[in-house]
């Protein structure tokens, strides 16, 4: 068969529906959603004398429910420090690393005066992640606790992350011999953080922010309130950790090109 069969006018069109088909063919291929990017796990922790719970590592479960890219989490960042009293003010932590273990370029900075605690000695039912905390909202008046100075409510952000980004971020409330919750606002948006008491068999979760956009300078802002009275420890605030996943960014439109068949 001559090749020059193959460009007769007639086939001209069937020639052009292949090239289409096959086009598209390979956009579909390369349409598969890319991979999450940075995830950053942080657990606080802090120097008891009586005895520490463990370094946290791993999959945590509800994480891993809320948003399945948490499930990649591995290495953690075990924040330390000092053990309470005294207060720390403004505590912060640069260079967290990923689930890899890599060091990255996040940093963690707290705004405000927090007791650092590890319950695990005196509870019935420590957990790695939720027994050691940062506290605030308590003996504002002296009397007990850390002493007088604690914070009422906190300001953290994270710094150096991918800018213009999206992700989403689960927060952990401790686990203590009280329900101990307070508020943390992201992006406007408003969520109670529960706290678990160790005698009970309350559900260990965590509370999601999903789709929060850091800025043009690769900031997240936080709030975090105590809520109700500081005077005493009945309404003292513990903030066990948190954990960052970039979400995928949607793949950008692309146009298919059609092969012109000559003239």
């Amino acid at each position: 068969m001559h090749l020059t069969f193959l460009f007769k006018p007639a086939l001209y069109p069937r020639l052009v529906s292949l090239v289409v088909m096959l086009l598209t063919c390979s956009q579909l291929l390369n349409a598969q959603a890319p991979a999450s990017g940075l995830l950053v796990s942080v657990a606080f922790k802090t120097n008891n004398p009586f005895g520490n719970s463990p370094p946290m590592s791993g999959t945590e479960a509800a994480a891993t429910i809320a948003n399945p890219a948490f499930g990649a989490a591995n290495v953690w960042n075990n924040l330390q420090s000092p053990w309470a009293p005294p207060l720390t003010t403004n505590p912060s932590w640069t260079s967290l690393v990923d689930s890899t273990g890599t060091s990255t370029g996040v940093s963690l900075f707290v705004t405000g005066t927090v007791f650092p605690l590890d319950l695990t000695p005196f509870i019935p039912n420590p957990d790695p992640l939720r027994s050691a905390f940062l506290g605030w909202n308590s003996w504002t008046n002296g009397g007990g606790g850390a002493g007088p100075g604690e914070s009422t409510s906190l300001v953290w952000k994270l710094t150096g992350l991918p800018p213009r980004a999206k992700f989403d971020i689960c927060i952990y409330g401790g686990v203590a011999d009280a329900d101990r919750g307070f508020t943390m606002t992201v992006a406007g948006i408003i969520q109670y953080i529960p706290t678990f008491n160790s005698t009970s068999s309350s559900l260990q979760n965590c509370i999601l922010f999903s789709n929060i956009p850091s800025n043009a300078k690769g900031i997240i802002t936080i709030h975090a309130d105590g809520v109700g009275d500081s005077k005493t420890a009945q309404n003292e605030a513990n903030w066990a950790g948190f954990q960052l996943v970039q979400l995928a960014a949607p793949n950008s439109p692309r146009r298919l090109g059609l092969w012109r068949a000559p003239r």
